[in-house]
């Protein structure tokens, strides 16, 4: 069983990577659960989605595939307008390898998957052709760079629409080990490492050369070992261990040695430099988790009870306008270096590092559930989960605001638990109901 979500809700795709960060042949089924009652899962709401990888066989097998795209297979025209073309390639290729080290024992599986693509920066100048024209000329963007050049010294970029680098590789391993009828251990490892190029300012009244765009991505390590038993014909367990590793990149194209500008003009802000949001960024994470668990079924009833402790490390570092942001009202206030408003902000040393953030937190888990067939028409099921937080790191008392609100401004996670769901779920063939209890307190 393979999935891995955002866990910091950064990305629209649901992913902690810029694409899926599995190979797509890799998968063998994809289960979607629609709140789900059991006490088994939690951490999530309305759906859970279970992707489970292939494993190899008694009989080798392998498949490989390969696609292409460019812009000389794309249309050049929109609604009967013609638009500027872009010159750009894309390639998507993987192979896949399963098979048995030793016959009935051992198995294998590999799975490779890379594309080579780009991202469409669909936004121009009045008049460019582009898919979307933002309302200023190319005249008034030209004269801003010409200024950047000459009087800044720096080279904001270009303005017409082109194509920008999206790179995304991955690889899955897999060992299936049959200790024996009754016992299997399972390891999977998996790589993924992507990016692409994102705008940072990219509404209708606003334009930004593309050194304003900042690279996104990251790159996921990640390692899982499960042990099945199925002890006799009415008890099983399962033990499993994971841990996840994500980078996660935010890097201007701009680099580190020039801030924001913000040209504002009469219906559009232009924007060159390094994006204010991008100036100190930088959010890596570390989950490590433990699962036992075990079913035993008794007449028409299936008892599952579990622990569950999942360790989280965080390190995060945000903080906008260190490398400055600066606002111009007007092309002819940034030539003359008028600026209308300046922007900065730091850590109290000066120094951005020191804004940055490392805590860590754990969650246990433990649940019991019996699953009573009543009939060949009605299915019980009745279950508690209880969640505990623990956390040994607090953030320094600030005296400032102590005085300001009248309470310290060190509280954690440490020590609350949560009875976050007692459920009944009565179903037959006609009829669903379902109940259930939520309960949170800091003791």
């Amino acid at each position: 069983m393979l999935f891995r979500s955002d866990g910091f809700g950064l990305n629209s795709n649901g992913y902690p990577t810029q694409r899926m960060p599995f190979p797509y042949d890799a998968i063998s089924s994809v289960a979607v659960e629609l709140a789900p009652m059991s006490v088994i899962y939690g951490g999530f709401s309305a759906c859970n989605i279970n992707a489970v990888t292939k494993t190899g066989a008694n009989e080798w097998f392998g498949s490989g595939f390969i696609d292409y795209g460019s812009d000389s297979l794309r249309g050049d025209r929109l609604e009967g307008d013609k638009i500027a073309g872009q010159g750009y390639s894309e390639t998507r290729y993987g192979v896949e390898l399963g098979g048995a080290i030793i016959k009935d024992k051992l198995f294998f599986y590999a799975a490779y998957e890379k594309y080579d693509g780009a991202d469409l920066n669909e936004r121009g100048a009045l008049g460019s052709g582009a898919v979307n024209e933002v309302n200023v000329t190319q005249a008034e963007l030209d004269r801003i760079a010409q200024i950047a050049r000459d009087v800044y010294g720096f080279d904001p970029g270009n303005t017409v629409s082109e194509p920008f680098d999206f790179d995304d590789e991955k690889y899955l391993l897999k060992l299936d080990w049959y200790i024996s009828d009754r016992h299997r251990l399972s390891g999977t490892y998996m790589y993924n490492d992507s990016f692409n190029f994102t705008p940072s300012d990219g509404d209708l009244d606003e334009f930004e050369f593309d050194k304003h765009f900042y690279k996104r991505g990251a790159e996921l390590k990640s390692y899982s070992l499960n042990l099945y038993s199925d002890w006799n014909d009415s008890f099983s367990t399962e033990i499993r261990y994971s841990y996840s590793d994500v980078d996660f990149l935010q890097q201007s194209v701009a680099g580190k040695d020039f801030g924001e500008i913000r040209v504002e003009l009469d219906r559009v802000d232009v924007y060159l430099g390094q994006d204010d949001s991008r100036q100190a960024n930088d959010l890596d994470w570390e989950v490590e988790q433990w699962v036992l668990r075990g079913s035993y079924q008794v007449g028409s009833h299936v008892i599952t009870a579990g622990y569950e402790r999942e360790d989280i490390e965080i390190f995060n570092l945000f903080y906008q306008h260190v490398d400055t942001e600066i606002r111009f009202d007007g092309i002819d206030n940034f030539e003359n270096g008028f600026a209308s408003r300046v922007y900065y902000g730091n850590a109290l040393t000066n120094n951005e590092l020191d804004a940055a953030v490392k805590w860590g937190y754990a969650v246990n888990t433990f649940y019991l559930e019996d699953e009573w067939q009543v009939t060949d028409r009605l299915n019980l099921t009745l279950g508690v989960r209880y969640d505990y937080y623990e956390s040994s790191d607090k953030p320094t008392v600030n005296p400032g605001f102590v005085e300001d609100y009248g309470f310290p401004n060190d509280a954690t996670l440490d020590g609350i638990d949560l009875l976050d769901r007692k459920s009944t779920r009565l179903n037959s063939s006609h009829l669903v109901i379902s109940y259930a209890v939520f309960c949170l307190k800091k003791k």
